[in-house]
């Protein structure tokens, strides 16, 4: 390839337009000043590399592309034949803190309901339904709905007909009979103590009722015996049954005096779970607004909650593929229901809310697939800009096409050098990153590529010159992004980790790939597509026309001239540039320097203003919301706990104790990896533990715990009750023997008579279907064997409104009033058989960690930004005000997301640790500017910065942007 192939660009006139139109409407700049002042030694200087590769540009151009494609396809053959063991995404964000106690305590208790969930009495029982017990842990199988007044009261007559009839229709939909809870009190059915499959095949075969579903609008049942006026019949509701015997649902009755008399006596009873009247009570006060009750008989909200029950159809337990089951039931409610109840099937006078068993999960998939169309948008955004600015579609395509193979890759080394085991959402995140960057770096690169051209002729010292200087400025973003990206690594948060992790070695990838292959992609250009018309040639005369000059096509420029005594003076010329880049040096330029007081006192107005304001950042104490608050998922999330929040909504902070399971090692978590959020290793269990001897003690302790107490947040019982199964089990002792229950506990226990008559006890449907998430026992060598004891007790704050340094002195207390129960009998002498800790408040302390780590992952980022800026520019006060600069950004970008109400959540943090590494990519392009400008005073400096990277900065911004 010869270099009369190629025409010298030549300066513009009105009667002449460029030889080469610009790729990137680069602000080069003719014969002006930077021109005047080449490096001798650089135009002397021939790389014989990039002077070999440009005679062989095809070559090249294959050898790269092949590479990265050969990358590509390794990547899939591998994640073909490995699958998930390769690429193992999850959709699950483990952000959490493993090493802290807390976490150790939670995870040892939820993998110890995992492993340990052998029933304790007869095998049959598992035939049963449970309604609770899926996958270890406690997980209500409803599907529940909210229902709103649009004025007044809930409870007018002519609502709950409404409900009524729409609750028939929900119970009217496909399948609904396989799925519902069963009501054995309905049928007769022996169950027989038997593991023979013949037996199970005939119980599951049996033709069951549904149970009726937590609701206010039912009838009561008249053959148990009481009257449905009476506060101790039941099934509880708002609906007269004349009849003696049960009623069907179409022979139910609303009549007002009837309804009345009863909501009167419901609003003003006591709950209290051990008489029926009060047990009653309190389902009934359970279902409507919290407002409702000591006198006030008046509901702004209620709710019905449809109770499904495992095994389903097609599984012989409960414990048959557990997972699988609440999969199934899932989906089943998600297809039946989501889209049907989102149609709106009540209308005047009344709406809903709903949600479900796995629903919202569900839900959140089918967005992420329409979030997916945003991605490609995205793509599609950077890669038209692209193709519009440099009026080539081979750039534009090649550009974008760099930027995804960087993805395989950056794997690679995330994969095998950093022996990473997670790819999750965060990770995914990265492609909007990288799309951004890349982009800037490909504008960086083009238009240091056309300032070339007003050089050299020669294809090899043009890309040698573009290789260097361009090389250079995006080395300094690039580390500068990099660090800033890699400071994540640190992060106690497994997600935000690797997440760091994965993004750094993407910039580092496209950082090689923008200077080894997209070199030979120019080359391409200029060899054989650079004549080709774009787009019917419009952006080429768009480009032409700034090229020209919308107002004139010279303007005055000075350049220094060497005399022949070798001293320097200036010489008045005249230049071309493009009307952009001559808007940035003269009309911009100017506006900044004459108002750079007005402006400079302005920013520190606004420094000030949000320094103060960021003063007030603080941990978000909710969860991250991922949906709008018009959201019919989001309004359930908002306003269940809103109403609902008698005896602790379902988001109130729950105390749970736990004996059996080790207090200063719970968890074993060798072999296991710190982002595998199913596998936090295998509880360590306590080999001292024993519960007929424990069982005094810990009845104290539960019986205590649940006592009104401010400094704890308890809200005392009836209303705070606490799920301790030895209240209730020693309340059935109790009842046949007073005396009975001092033998079988405590030091000296008959042990055999204690789980004898806790056998006895749990073999009851009811009672093993309240208490079996509280026991749990494993099946060692054919013997069952108890492993440990939890009990949960809900407090009077929510998880959704406790600041966290309130969260870690409420969990202190606990800590220290649970460690003094073992000070005084009867734990004082049965402590070591005892044993035990409460766990709570994990969250607490990751919502603090947040705000820690956020704060030093920017100053980490803004001290490594000013090392690599310093080394950079080799100015020291220069590399000083780049770094002021990028605080300033910081400082403002806190400051607003107090002023626009937001709070320091997961997502806040990762984008604050984020914003250093954005700000300084645009910084150093301008800071490395100022620096190469050959002007010798500042504002001559600066006028040339702005000429010369303006546009690119814009550009990348713009490209940052989409």
């Amino acid at each position: 390839m010869t270099d009369h192939m190629y025409k010298a660009p030549q300066p513009v006139s009105v009667e002449m337009v460029p030889t080469q139109i610009s790729p990137a409407l680069s602000c080069n700049e003719g014969p002006s000043l930077n021109q005047g002042m080449l490096d001798e030694k650089l135009e002397g200087k021939i790389d014989f590399v990039w002077d070999a590769i440009s005679r062989q540009p095809k070559k090249a151009y294959c050898i790269t592309c092949g590479s990265f494609c050969g990358f590509f396809f390794l990547f899939i053959v591998i994640l073909m034949v490995a699958g998930s063991s390769f690429f193992p995404f999850s959709s699950d964000v483990p952000i959490y803190l493993r090493g802290h106690v807390t976490k150790q305590r939670s995870d040892a208790i939820v993998e110890g309901k995992d492993i340990a969930d052998y029933t304790l009495n007869a095998p049959d029982i598992e035939l049963r339904q449970s309604v609770d017990t899926l996958g270890g842990e406690r997980e209500d199988l409803t599907l529940e709905i909210i229902y709103f007044p649009e004025f007044g009261d809930v409870l007018e007559t002519k609502i709950l007909q409404k409900m009524f009839e729409f609750e028939q229709r929900v119970m009217a939909r496909n399948e609904f009979a396989d799925h519902c809870l069963i009501d054995y009190n309905s049928t007769e059915v022996a169950f027989e103590q038997s593991n023979n499959v013949d037996m199970i095949t005939k119980i599951n075969s049996q033709s069951h009722n549904c149970a009726v579903h937590h609701t206010i609008v039912w009838a009561c049942d008249p053959s148990l015996g009481t009257p449905c006026s009476k506060l101790a019949s039941t099934p509880i509701g708002l609906m007269n049954c004349n009849k003696s015997t049960t009623c069907t649902p179409d022979e139910f009755i609303l009549e007002e005096n009837f309804k009345v008399p009863k909501v009167h006596t419901y609003a003003n009873s006591i709950p209290d779970r051990n008489t029926v009247e009060g047990l009653n009570s309190n389902n009934f006060l359970k279902l409507v607004d919290s407002q409702f009750g000591a006198g006030n008989q008046i509901a702004k909200a209620v709710k019905t909650e449809f109770t499904f029950g495992a095994p389903l159809k097609g599984y012989k337990t409960v414990n048959d593929d557990p997972d699988g089951q609440s999969e199934d039931l899932a989906e089943w409610l998600f297809d039946e229901y989501h889209t049907w109840l989102a149609d709106g099937q009540i209308s005047g006078g009344v709406s809903y809310v709903y949600n479900g068993h796995g629903m919202l999960s569900l839900y959140i998939q089918s967005l992420m697939v329409t979030d997916g169309m945003f991605a490609i948008a995205s793509m599609v955004f950077v890669l038209i800009y692209i193709a519009f600015m440099t009026s080539s579609w081979w750039l534009a395509v090649m550009g974008m096409g760099q930027i995804l193979m960087c993805f395989p890759v950056a794997y690679f080394l995330y994969f095998g050098i950093f022996q990473q085991r997670y790819f999750g959402v965060f990770n995914m995140l990265s492609i909007f990153i990288i799309l951004g960057i890349g982009a800037d770096d490909i504008f960086v690169f083009l238009d240091t590529w056309e300032q070339s051209g007003h050089k050299f002729k020669s294809l090899g010292k043009r890309m040698s010159y573009t290789w260097k200087h361009a090389g250079k400025a995006m080395l300094v973003t690039s580390l500068s992004t990099m660090i800033s990206f890699m400071s994540n690594a640190n992060s106690s948060f497994p997600a935000i980790q690797t997440f760091g992790i994965f993004a750094a070695m993407l910039v580092l990838v496209n950082y090689c790939a923008v200077m080894v292959f997209y070199p030979t992609v120019v080359f391409m250009f200029a060899t054989f597509f650079e004549e080709w018309k774009f787009c019917c040639g419009w952006p080429s005369k768009f480009a032409t026309l700034v090229k020209q000059g919308l107002t004139s096509p010279t303007f005055k420029n000075v350049k220094i001239v060497t005399d022949e005594q070798g001293r320097e003076h200036f010489e008045e010329c005249t230049s071309t540039e493009p009307a952009v880049c001559r808007w940035f040096r003269e009309s911009y330029s100017s506006g900044i320097i004459g108002a750079k007081i007005v402006i400079i006192l302005i920013f520190i107005a606004m420094i000030v203003v949000f320094g103060i304001q960021a003063g007030g950042l603080e941990a978000d104490p909710k969860a991250p919301q991922f949906l709008p608050s018009s959201d019919n998922y989001q309004k359930f999330l908002d306003e269940n706990p809103k109403h609902f929040a008698r005896g602790g909504s379902v988001n109130a902070v729950k105390m749970v104790f736990a004996w059996g399971i080790d207090k200063e090692n719970p968890i074993d978590r060798s072999g296991t990896l710190a982002t595998d959020v199913d596998d936090p290793g295998k509880p360590v269990w306590d080999p001292n533990f024993d519960l007929p001897v424990a069982a005094r003690c810990m009845l104290s302790i539960c019986e205590k715990a649940q006592e009104k107490s401010d400094e704890r947040k308890t809200g005392g019982y009836p209303d705070f009750p606490i799920d301790c199964f030895l209240i209730d089990f020693k309340k059935h002792v109790d009842a046949n023997d007073t005396a009975l229950w001092n033998k079988i506990t405590g030091l000296g226990a008959d042990k055999n008579t204690f789980y004898e008559l806790l056998a006895g006890w749990l073999n009851t449907p009811k009672v093993m279907s309240m208490w079996k998430p509280y026991i749990h026992a494993e099946l060692v060598d054919g013997q069952i064997t108890l492993r440990f004891i939890s009990t949960e007790l809900k407090l009077t704050v929510e998880s959704s409104n406790i600041d966290p340094d309130d969260g870690k002195a409420l969990w202190n207390t606990w800590e220290d009033w649970f460690n003094d129960q073992y000070n005084s009998e009867p734990c004082k002498s049965v402590a070591a058989q005892a044993g035990g800790f409460q766990s709570s408040l994990d969250f607490i302390y990751v919502r603090a960690k947040l705000v820690e780590e956020a704060l030093s992952g920017i100053y980490l980022s803004v001290g490594l930004a000013f090392v690599v800026l310093t080394l950079a520019t080799t100015n020291i006060l220069v590399a000083f005000f780049a770094v002021l600069v990028i605080s300033c950004v910081v400082v403002c970008t806190m400051g607003m997301t107090v002023v626009l109400g937001w709070k320091l959540g997961i997502l806040e943090s990762v984008g604050l640790v984020m914003v250093p590494g954005l700000s300084v990519d645009f910084v150093a392009h301008l800071a490395e500017a100022y620096i190469e400008s050959e002007s010798h005073d500042r504002e001559g400096r600066v006028r040339d910065m702005l000429a010369r990277v303006g546009i690119s900065v814009v550009s990348g911004a713009i490209s940052t942007l989409g």
